[in-house]
């Protein structure tokens, strides 16, 4: 086996290839940020986008699948995070080739096949490979005995931890069996460890996994038994960096043409060779950077909880190993188009991305090294005056709470500096936020758990809503409880069930029996279920006649096409680094969220309803058409980040202004939307900005309360609308003459007032000093004496008490004479303690507030002492 004799592409095409021709769909890989998976954090494994039809809520629409899946393993069950870098096998993000057959082909087929393309096509040599099966599974050791010329020797039964697959605590599962190569002697990490034997499944770097084949036969019950499933499935994955390192014959991943193009380049930018032994900071990198580049095209966005943090805290973590090579300014964007062109070929998700992730990857790393600058340095200092080599977790809190400084790294660098952190007492100070990894929880799994009545056997629903407002359909199941609340699905529909951030439809089913009031509509897989509340009768057979608010619809439609607007609007204005991060489109209001990294100007915000406006007053058309997905994404169709699209999608075009992929409903022409306003735009998270407007009913009411608001105005004002800009002009000059003259006169009073106080002032040893307990009653009126006292007051020291309604406040005025060698904040901190209060301030002055009232008398007794031992 030459070196470089298969190219990374050359292997990921090769395998697609073979399983084509062996009549297997191929199927583009779901995106790394799940759409329609509440589970899971990230996509990790290739069955992810398979999952539904393995459970049965999805029909089988293809019998044989191939891919190649992109997948990410950080935080939640499956996290290597910590251990990237540290060899050359572990990742955050890798792609997993797999073949599928969903209830055809089965063991025999996986077999041979593995082996056909393992050692036909790809040459690895038979006498180096390795097959293993479960305890239970007979069958695949005899399979692998009589299909492939395997040496019998090297076939082995092995128990549950390693050769047996489960989704979850229950559900689908089933033996499988997986194909090892002895990549030889040398390659063993424990030699000389005392006892140590290199073995299939044992745990050294000798013989490792290329290929696991898993056969789904079982369903795990919540007993722990197994039931056999109605279909068997095939699911199968080789990791491509693991393959490729055998094909080019590596020692690892790291050496590989998937990584050595970044590591090359980041070699070049920081002047720091790479090598096996030292290259930590280059592995860690390289491979996070990938993660990245990939998380962002598909939709993902660094944020404080759940998915986001977890991309956080990749990004910060390779960040960090840049400052380990010397790097002090932004640098991990400056990989992105390696990454591109190493990936792009095969990936044309990240084609056109590369400015916007960029973008995103640097403000992150730029708002990062702010913090760790200013983080480290306090950091540095809890290390140097830890007590008994613990880091508090008061102090880690504070460090992650008040500064932004991760929590992980608070503890890598301790670590480093041979001290340990407060973990028990960190989580007591985070009771209210705990871990962020912990808001993973929020993914969890959402199914109908409702004891269905079928009437029917149900099939996937038919949605009629694009064209029909009322239909006649029949009833598949319902469910029902005693408050006559009901779910109910149809053979087909009207209702748009809630999708891609627009709301359901509401409406009635209906027939002269009953009628069924639906509040709400969820699909769940193929399935679309009604929610409603029975209003008239009791539920009877069909056929029933289900029929939409069409006001209701039409207000959610304008909402919808105005988003549509909107995006074209933003790009125009701000530039096409604006992408769509999320939006929700309801009857009353449209809420948009969309990249930029900074607020709208109000010209901005103008220039943008402008062109909204004026796309209305066109009256431009919409066309809606089915296309497959290149053809449209060719024709300049937009597509959103992290969107999972079937190979046939709808366009929405407005005509002569926007294309986008789209499956919500539409107005037939923009003038339906009658006017466009923006009610808000503010931030919704890091590089995040949110925009909330309403068109249509929504929009004349605004207009309608505006116009009461003006003339109610006008009214108090004695003028007319159109004189209300001048009159509130002329007032406010005339209020503004008039706070200037007030103000005088306050600060006239409190010098006079000042001048009596300090003729009560005592000469002491080597100041004067007033000491005195006064009843000011408002903070400005205490400002202004404080001022005045700093003006006259110049060659001694005072001291004011003030309660007002059992509030105390301290004021100090050190005279400009006696400084430094008397400090108002130092004073009034003392005089504070005693008071159970506390405060500071500047050397001329400082002011305290204290709880203790009672004590008053006895501090200003002791005054003279308190400021002589300051």
């Amino acid at each position: 086996m030459s070196i470089n004799e298969h190219s990374s592409k050359e292997i990921r095409d090769q395998f697609i290839s073979f399983f084509k021709e062996r009549g297997h769909s191929f199927v583009h890989s779901s995106p790394v940020i799940p759409t329609d998976d509440p589970t899971l954090l990230f996509a990790n494994a290739g069955m992810n986008q398979f999952k539904s039809i393995f459970l049965g809520h999805k029909e089988i629409t293809i019998r044989r699948a191939v891919n190649s899946q992109k997948c990410i393993r950080a935080g939640g069950k499956h996290n290597d995070l910590e251990e990237v870098g540290k060899d050359g096998y572990h990742h955050t993000f890798f792609e997993m080739l797999g073949n599928w057959s969903f209830g055809d082909y089965y063991k025999q087929e996986a077999i041979s096949w593995a082996w056909e393309l393992l050692t036909g096509l790809w040459k690895l040599p038979k006498h180096l490979m390795y097959a293993t099966v479960h305890n239970s599974d007979t069958e695949a050791f005899e399979l692998w005995k009589t299909l492939t010329d395997i040496d019998h020797s090297h076939i082995s039964y092995h128990g549950d931890k390693d050769n047996f697959w489960e989704m979850g605590e229950t559900g689908p599962c089933g033996p499988c069996s997986e194909i090892h190569i002895d990549r030889g002697a040398d390659s063993c990490d424990k030699q000389g460890v005392e006892g140590h034997v290199c073995r299939v499944n044992g745990d050294c770097a000798r013989y490792i996994e290329l290929w696991n084949l898993v056969f789904i036969q079982y369903k795990r019950e919540a007993n722990r038994e197994l039931s056999p499933l109605k279909h068997r499935f095939v699911d199968t994955g080789a990791g491509l960096e693991r393959i490729t390192q055998v094909l080019q014959d590596k020692k690892s991943n790291y050496e590989t043409d998937l990584f050595i193009p970044i590591i090359e380049k980041l070699a070049t930018l920081s002047g720091v060779a790479y090598n096996q032994d030292t290259g930590t900071s280059h592995r860690v990198i390289a491979d996070h950077v990938r993660c990245l580049c990939f998380a962002l095209a598909d939709g993902g966005f660094p944020s404080n909880e759940g998915r986001g943090y977890v991309l956080r805290r990749i990004l910060r973590r390779a960040a960090r190993h840049g400052r380990l090579l010397g790097f002090a300014e932004p640098f991990i964007h400056v990989l992105v188009d390696t990454v591109v062109s190493v990936m792009g070929h095969h990936f044309t998700e990240l084609a056109g991305k590369e400015e916007y992730i960029k973008m995103v990857i640097k403000a992150e790393e730029e708002r990062f090294n702010k913090t760790l600058d200013t983080g480290l340095d306090k950091l540095n200092d809890l290390c140097a005056n830890a007590p008994h080599g613990v880091i508090s977790g008061i102090d880690a809190f504070t460090l992650y709470d008040t500064y932004g400084f991760p929590l992980d790294l608070t503890m890598i660098i301790a670590e480093e500096k041979g001290l340990v952190v407060d973990m028990e007492g960190f989580n007591v100070e985070m009771v209210a936020q705990r871990t962020r990894a912990r808001n993973a929880s929020k993914f969890s799994l959402q199914t109908f758990d409702n004891e269905w009545i079928e009437l029917a056997k149900p099939t996937p629903t038919i949605f009629v809503g694009y064209l029909e407002k009322s239909i006649q359909a029949n009833i598949q199941r319902y469910s029902i409880d005693d408050d006559m609340n009901v779910l109910l699905q149809l053979d087909k529909t009207p209702f748009y069930a809630e999708s891609g951030g627009q709301i359901a439809d509401k409406g009635t089913i209906f027939n002269t029996d009953f009628e069924l009031n639906i509040h709400d509509v969820k699909k769940q897989d193929d399935y679309i279920i009604h929610y409603g509340k029975i209003t008239r009768g009791a539920l009877s057979v069909n056929p029933v006649n289900a029929e939409i608010d069409m006001q209701n619809r039409k207000d959610i439609a304008r909402n919808h096409t105005a988003t549509h607007l909107l995006h074209k609007a933003l790009r125009d204005v701000l530039g096409t680094h604006v992408q769509q991060k999320g939006s929700l489109v309801h009857s009353q209001y449209m809420r948009f969220d969309f990249t930029h990294f900074q607020g709208m100007s109000a010209q901005e915000l103008k220039a943008v309803e402008s062109i909204v406006n004026q796309a209305i007053l066109e009256n431009r058309a919409l066309h809606t058409d089915i296309q497959d997905i290149e053809t449209a994404k060719q024709g300049g169709a937009i597509a959103l980040f992290g969107e999972k699209y079937s190979e046939e999608v709808r366009v929405v075009e407005v005509e002569g202004f926007s294309k986008e992929l789209c499956g919500g409903t539409h107005v037939n022409a923009t003038g339906e939307l009658g006017f466009f306003k923006i009610c808000s735009e503010a931030s919704s998270a890091a590089g995040i900005r949110r925009i909330e407007a309403i068109t249509g009913r929504a929009a004349l009411a605004w207009i309608e309360d505006m116009q009461n608001v003006s003339n109610n105005i006008a009214e108090s004002l004695h003028c007319t609308v159109a004189n209300i800009e001048p009159k509130l002009e002329a007032l406010l000059a005339h209020n503004t003459i008039l706070e200037t003259q007030l103000k005088a006169l306050q600060a006239k009073a409190a010098n006079d007032y000042v001048h009596k106080l300090l003729a009560q002032s005592v000469q002491m040893d080597e100041f004067k000093l007033l000491c005195i307990r006064t009843m000011i009653t408002t903070m400005d009126e205490l400002k202004l004496i404080t001022d005045s006292l700093k003006a006259q007051c110049t060659d001694g020291i005072a001291l004011l008490f003030n309660v007002w309604e059992e509030k105390l406040n301290i004021v100090c005025v050190v005279g400009s004479k006696l400084i430094p060698k008397y400090h108002a904040g130092k004073i009034i901190s003392k005089l504070a303690e005693k008071l159970d209060g506390k405060g500071g301030g500047r050397p001329e002055s400082a002011m305290a507030g204290g709880k203790a009232l009672d004590k008053i008398q006895d501090v200003m007794r002791d005054a003279v002492n308190i400021i002589k031992t300051v």
